[in-house]
């Protein structure tokens, strides 16, 4: 049967209502399933956009005081480790490592003549024991004959002063003896002292020849040929770029399911398009501002609540795919379970 002229508007009407239903059903189930997902990608990949790369920074200074002779290096060059990059004057340096060779010799003199002195004394007092020896067994036999009238008394005189003076001999040897290896000793110690002399002076020349500590690159570079330098003035920097990582500033309330070991997806502003991997190497004992040159005091005037931020230290995972430089934007997931 057919349907009458006005019962077709009417069927018309409920497919269009029955339409924009399902339309509005479908936008509902979107919006349901996209905001189910975001909030479990929230729960799961906790992000900032608050990150650097970060990297060892070598300043170098000079560990002695002088006149820069030549310089060996410019801005962002690559050094190797060990290479020579400026050189001070060494006149001075020089100088002073002679004068300490020339102590040493003179101290290894006086040890040599102390050792001879102590060699001559102690052939003396073997010579003078065997006098007193002698002067002994004659003095005891006097002894004996005296009082027997076997010999005069001008006789037991003549033995009883040869002992005391074989005696005395002795002594005044053995403390002769005693002095010289004194003086051997305070010449071995004299020869350690120029020993020690002759050895920082050959630092201090050795020194005048700043190398390289590490392998990077020059940067910061402030030294000129003629320039008056000391351990106190920094001559430039060398940056290592093979050895960098992370440094994510997350909020505090973002970190209560990160921990050390998790993975990171990394973005890097100078590389849009590459994408980095990394691992959460560590996380800092304090916030930000705690380390920070004026820590906020919060005991003091009107307080108001404000979100700390606690750096975490990201690891770069291999392979790098494009040079990092100290200082890039970054933007960090961290991936928790």
């Amino acid at each position: 049967m057919s349907d009458t002229p006005q019962e077709k508007p009417k069927k018309k009407r409920t497919g269009r209502r029955i339409l924009r239903i399902l339309i509005l059903l479908i936008i509902v189930a979107g919006i349901a399933a996209g905001a189910d997902y975001f909030i479990r990608y929230r729960r799961t990949h906790i992000s900032t956009d608050d990150a650097y790369v970060k990297g060892h920074i070598h300043w170098i200074s000079p560990r002695i005081p002088g006149t820069v002779i030549n310089v060996l290096i410019d801005d962002n060059q690559l050094v190797k480790k060990g290479q020579v990059l400026v050189e001070l004057d060494p006149a001075t340096y020089q100088t002073r490592l002679a004068q300490a060779e020339a102590g040493l010799a003179v101290a290894k003199t006086k040890l040599t003549e102390a050792r001879v002195q102590v060699a001559v004394i102690a052939s003396e007092i073997a010579l003078n024991k065997a006098e007193y020896n002698n002067a002994l067994l004659d003095f005891n036999r006097a002894k004996l004959a005296y009082p027997n009238k076997v010999i005069s008394k001008q006789q037991y005189d003549h033995y009883m002063t040869a002992y005391k003076v074989a005696l005395a001999k002795l002594a005044t040897s053995q403390k002769r003896l005693k002095l010289a290896r004194d003086q051997v000793k305070s010449a071995m110690a004299q020869i350690k002292v120029w020993k020690a002399k002759v050895k920082d002076a050959r630092l201090n020349l050795g020194y005048t020849r700043v190398l390289a500590p590490v392998a990077g690159y020059i940067t910061k570079k402030t030294v000129e040929v003629g320039a008056r330098v000391g351990p106190q003035t920094p001559l430039f920097a060398i940056v290592p770029l093979n050895d960098v990582w992370i440094e994510a500033n997350y909020k505090e309330n973002q970190l209560a399911r990160v921990r050390v070991g998790q993975d990171v997806e990394i973005s890097i502003s100078t590389y849009p398009d590459v994408k980095f991997r990394g691992k959460v190497e560590s996380i800092q004992a304090g916030t930000g501002a705690v380390f920070s040159l004026f820590p906020p005091e919060n005991a003091t005037g009107n307080w108001v609540k404000i979100t700390q931020r606690i750096p975490v230290k990201i690891q770069i995972l291999p392979p790098f795919k494009k040079v990092l430089r100290i200082g890039m934007s970054a933007e960090t997931t961290i991936l928790v379970k």
